[in-house]
């Protein structure tokens, strides 16, 4: 069940606010009762936009795509892809691993080493803090996760919708969707 075979990375990103590390203020829609999951979707809902505006007023994310080659790695604990960050992500010179044990796929990491060192647990409606290293600053950072949704092994798709924050202060929302062949 332990293996390691070449993969494609594909990771559409869409971010809404500002980027780290320059917080700026901005409302984000608030969970009111804590206990659904808000589901991920491809574009904004109206009710979304007008939620998600920056303080420019300008509702539209901030939108990527990343290719990469990488590594699926399996063992009989794990399950992890690996890949390199490139120019394109402002990370170039990091390694960035995304996985999660098989014991609890709804728990979702995301180890970067390099450039930019960090580690982030996403685990849906909960808050976790993690330390971000650059070589400019080294802050803490919060990661509320509204959705996870891991369907890695059986449609190769990993989707993630989180908040940041940095001392409390909302700082960007993001959605990931994450794709292996």
């Amino acid at each position: 069940m332990s293996g390691k075979q070449t993969v494609s990375v594909r990771i559409l990103t869409e971010r809404y606010g500002f980027p780290f590390p320059f917080p700026m203020p901005f409302s984000v829609p608030d969970d009111d009762d804590g206990d659904e999951e808000e589901p991920l979707a491809d574009e904004p809902s109206d009710s979304d936009a007008s939620d998600l505006e920056t303080a420019s007023g300008d509702p539209e994310p901030e939108r990527s795509e990343f290719f990469a080659e990488g590594r699926l790695v399996t063992t009989d604990d794990r399950v992890d892809v690996v890949y390199e960050e490139s120019v394109l992500t402002g990370m170039e010179g990091s390694v960035t691993s995304i996985g999660f044990f098989r014991s609890d796929p709804s728990v979702v990491t995301m180890l970067r080493q390099g450039f930019v060192d960090t580690a982030f647990v996403f685990e849906a409606g909960k808050r976790h803090i993690c330390v971000y290293q650059t070589p400019f600053a080294t802050f803490e950072l919060c990661v509320h996760a509204l959705a996870v949704r891991n369907d890695l092994l059986t449609r190769g798709e990993i989707e993630l919708d989180y908040l940041t924050e940095i001392h409390g202060a909302r700082t960007e929302r993001c959605k990931m969707k994450i794709f292996v062949e």
